[in-house]
């Protein structure tokens, strides 16, 4: 990476598997400026990243990510205009990550509120350990969400459940986010890390560009018609037909070799 990060820390920590890891633990992560500005920066240079195979996000301390610091909103003299393009700039490094052409897992160590729980959605998979919870808690300061909660809480609730989550504000515990799909999996608090590597590992042996463009097109699952889908469908499909991985795939299978990416086979 070619910046120097103070909020924040990435690493590549074995073969094609990066490590974001938000460092204000005596803030609880909260995302202040200098955190959102590295994270736009790490965001957009990871987005032209061909190495990587997976990426891994967590938080340092306690927390992972306690939302937007409101005590420097206290007394500030801002034009609801200047508000506005602030929530733009969110979507700045939000629709990157949420686009990022790899698997995303987000490894929940702890409380995700408010803007820290639109990021932990911004993944592909939840991991959390048990004392972990997610909130809203928008309306209890008389905001509306943000981050792309709008987008990503109902696709993964449904509707009802997400105007309930976010209407009352309340805590989402851990049991309840693995019934609700929030979370894929809870584990353990001294395994999670383990636990988001090893699905890490895993997914960052298959074909990386085609699981990118196939989030990418599931991501717009929801508001394209039939017709839409088809083309991007052919399209990508015409592309990862001329693919190595798809030709070394098509070469094992005719020799009876086991394919390389088979997520049955023990590991």
């Amino acid at each position: 990476m070619s910046f120097a990060y103070t909020s924040l820390s990435f690493e590549v920590v074995e073969d094609r598997i990066g490590l974001l890891t938000l460092r204000c633990p005596a803030q609880h992560n909260s995302l202040s400026e200098t955190l959102k500005t590295e994270l736009r920066r790490l965001l957009a240079e990871l987005s032209h990243d061909r190495e990587l195979g997976a990426l891994v996000i967590t938080g340092e301390g306690r927390s992972f990510c306690s939302g937007g610091d409101l005590r420097h909103l206290k007394n500030a003299e801002r034009s609801a205009d200047f508000d506005r393009r602030r929530i733009y700039q969110l979507h700045d490094w939000v629709q990157p990550l949420m686009n990022l052409e790899m698997p995303v897992i987000a490894a929940v160590n702890g409380p995700a509120i408010g803007a820290g729980f639109g990021l932990a959605l911004a993944a592909d998979f939840i991991l959390c350990a048990p004392e972990a919870y997610f909130r809203t808690s928008f309306s209890r300061v008389g905001l509306v969400p943000d981050t792309g909660l709008f987008f990503t809480l109902p696709r993964i609730v449904g509707l009802q459940s997400a105007k309930e989550i976010t209407f009352t504000g309340r805590k989402v515990d851990a049991a309840e986010a693995l019934a609700l799909r929030i979370a894929l999996a809870v584990h353990a608090g001294e395994r999670l890390m383990d636990e988001a590597m090893a699905l890490a590992r895993r997914l960052a042996q298959g074909p990386t560009a085609a699981i990118g463009a196939s989030k990418r097109i599931l991501n717009q699952s929801f508001h394209l018609d039939a017709r839409a889908l088809v083309e991007m469908e052919a399209a990508a499909q015409a592309i990862f037909f001329h693919s190595s991985f798809h030709q070394q795939a098509i070469d094992d299978f005719a020799s009876g070799t086991p394919f390389r990416y088979d997520w049955e086979r023990p590991h």
